[in-house]
């Protein structure tokens, strides 16, 4: 296995593995490895277990959140453990954790080329050990939910270095409480009112759950994830995407009623004003109605019958909304998809550009944005609630995200400590209302370094407090 001691030779050598994508300055460590297999993992882990070193893993650090971002003690990256294989169930595939999304769908068109894995997050090449630990889902999770519903079984070695092989249905607790031959008797924090559905601040808790929902979105706090059984589904016959460029009357009036349109949609997102205007400036790219908003959707398609009535409902829609056919880009095939794939992908990769250069002359300054989501009924009233608190900073911002899930993210360009500031409290205060509207601080980036602070707004001290007695309970198997 190879290993690097010392700060200052990994600060030379392997920078990379003190960042993130959240542009957190300070990471540093004294030790890395990266470990080839589930035994030199192990090894190390235990090592680092006996003598009382902290590990930071690290995946493809694509996350927002500072997870990856160590503080001290020893890193270890799953950069090395890869490998696809097939099972003996038809639509599950045994993946390692340093495999990326990227190479899963690749998998599966030379392999597999009938399935598909259906999360989707905006970074393709997120490492798989890392969406899970955040349980990450993106614009896909409309129709096919998040991560967690696509594991069919995890390997996930202890911080004591101590092996588990977790597969689902095996191991369910009942009333809070489970049995466990090597993790023993675990008993679940009770919360005050159940979490929401979309949620990635804490630890997921059900009383009559699946043990294997505990360690997905655990953040990488109740071990090592080195490889997991993917469940593949079926791809359809086609898929018809949509980027409808409107005004902001139009984009809620159309949301509405595609969701109540029951479409088998996979996405319903959002751009809201100030995006177009903003991609405009900072990369020249410039669309129809720049002023506007823009709503994406794709929508799943079993046969051209079906794709007859789609194109028809979607054209009566548009057409009561008063939007013109030419301020549509409609996508069938691959190539016309991926263009508005880059669209939609394009907003946070210049968002991230941008505070990169900003970072690297300014350290106290890093990523601030929201991941805050509501239920979806309360999505309007929400986002004019952020418009007001974002507008009252100064700081420059977008919104975009997954309006059909009441979930937007907010993020903020402050390009000066005193804007910084002023970005983090609006991010508190926008927290505070998704709480106080039934929502969460988190809703897939999983709480990090960043966002862990804004947990308090969403638990309470006592059960902060057992969530983390949980994860001692656990590290200590």
């Amino acid at each position: 296995m190879r290993t690097i001691k010392g700060t200052h030779f990994i600060q030379q050598e392997h920078p990379e593995l003190l960042k993130d994508e959240s542009s957190l300055s300070g990471g540093n460590c004294q030790v890395a490895a990266w470990p080839k297999d589930q035994t030199e993992a192990s090894k190390y882990m235990k090592e680092c277990y006996e003598d009382s070193v902290p590990v930071t893993i690290s995946g493809a650090r694509t996350g927002i959140t500072g997870g990856a971002v160590p503080f001290g003690g020893a890193v270890i990256s799953t950069e090395m453990l890869k490998g696809i294989q097939a099972t003996s169930t038809s639509n599950i595939i045994r993946v390692q954790a340093g495999e990326t999304l990227d190479s899963v769908q690749e998998y599966c068109r030379t392999e597999r080329p009938d399935m598909f894995y259906p999360p989707d997050p905006t970074e393709t090449t997120a490492s798989i050990g890392g969406t899970i630990a955040t349980n990450a889902s993106g614009a896909g999770s409309y129709r096919y939910g998040s991560t967690r519903n696509w594991i069919a079984g995890l390997k996930v070695l202890l911080p004591s270095g101590k092996a588990i092989n977790i597969k689902r249905g095996d191991y369910l607790f009942s009333g809070g409480k489970l049995e466990h031959p090597v993790l023993g008797t675990i008993t679940l924090p009770k919360l005050e009112k159940p979490q929401p559905d979309k949620n990635a601040a804490g630890l997921y808790i059900l009383q009559d759950m699946d043990l294997i929902d505990l360690f997905i979105g655990g953040d990488g706090k109740l071990g090592l994830i080195c490889s997991a059984d993917l469940i593949l589904s079926k791809k359809p016959h086609a898929i018809a995407s949509f980027a409808v460029f409107c005004n902001e009357n139009q984009f809620w009036e159309l949301r509405s009623d595609l969701i109540s349109s029951n479409l088998p949609m996979r996405e319903l997102e959002a751009m809201a004003e100030t995006c177009l205007p903003f991609l405009l400036k900072n990369t020249g790219e410039s669309y129809p109605q720049a002023e506007g908003w823009v709503l994406f959707t794709s929508i799943d398609v079993a046969s051209e019958e079906e794709l007859d009535i789609i194109l028809e409902t979607l054209e009566m829609l548009l057409e009561e909304k008063g939007i013109s056919v030419d301020n549509t880009w409609g996508g069938f095939d691959e190539k016309e998809r991926k263009r508005l794939k880059e669209l939609r992908h394009l907003l946070p990769e210049t968002v991230n550009r941008i505070i990169s250069n900003i970072s690297s002359k300014n350290s106290l300054i890093h990523k601030i944005s929201t991941d805050t989501a509501v239920p979806p009924e309360k999505l309007e009233e929400y986002y004019e609630t952020m418009k007001n608190i974002l507008l009252n900073t100064g700081v420059e911002y977008v919104i975009f995200g997954h309006s059909g899930q009441g979930h937007l993210h907010a993020n903020l360009i402050p390009v000066n400590n005193d804007q910084f500031a002023k970005a983090n409290r609006a991010v508190e205060l926008i927290s505070i209302e998704a709480v106080k509207l039934g929502g969460t601080v988190s809703a897939e980036h999983g709480t990090g370094k960043l966002k862990a602070p804004l947990l308090k707004l969403m638990y309470s001290s006592r059960e902060l407090r057992d969530m983390s007695l949980l994860i001692q309970r656990i590290s200590s198997s």
